[in-house]
């Protein structure tokens, strides 16, 4: 059997009109996570050690040390493609001259106090790495094995409320 051509334009035409659900990307909880990246001052002689981090309400915050150059500045960049990892890159920046193009030496390099805050993450284990660029090499140098934290679920403002008034107004 063969359908009128009216009939057949007619059905194409209502299907196109047809209202339609706006269509939402899928977005990850971890790319809906803000970042802010600060350097805090510079450091004391006797400051050392690892980068440090810190849980607070699915927020962490990365703390470390970093030589920055002299007529520069430290930038961070912090990636959360890949599912439960954070990324920390620290890179250099100097006006006027593109971050792959190997710096020229610096005869003052002093070592600044930075810190990262990222989040809020969804809960989940997460591991952590903090990496500096090397224009030189093209590459992310990483010092130490990733670090690894459990971000725990928010707790709920209103089961907070509700612990606080549940033995009220009894006898």
């Amino acid at each position: 059997m063969r359908m009128p051509p009216l009939l057949l334009a007619g059905g194409m035409l209502a299907g196109a009109c047809a209202p339609r659900r706006p269509v939402t990307p899928a977005v990850s909880p971890a790319a809906a996570a803000g970042v802010h990246f600060a350097v805090l001052g510079s450091a004391s002689p006797s400051d050392s050690g690892a980068p440090t981090l810190r849980l607070d309400s699915q927020v962490v915050t990365i703390r470390g040390l970093a030589l920055q150059v002299e007529g520069g500045g430290l930038y961070g960049d912090v990636d959360l493609s890949e599912p439960h990892t954070v990324r920390l890159t620290l890179y250099d920046s100097i006006p006027g001259r593109p971050v792959a193009d190997p710096l020229p030496p610096s005869r003052h390099p002093h070592q600044v106090i930075y810190e990262a805050r990222i989040g809020p993450l969804a809960p989940g284990p997460y591991d952590v790495w903090v990496g500096r660029f090397d224009p030189r090499g093209r590459l992310v140098e990483v010092s130490h094995e990733p670090l690894r934290i459990e971000v725990e679920r928010a707790p709920v403002a209103a089961r907070a409320a509700g612990s606080d008034t549940a033995g009220a107004g009894r006898e």
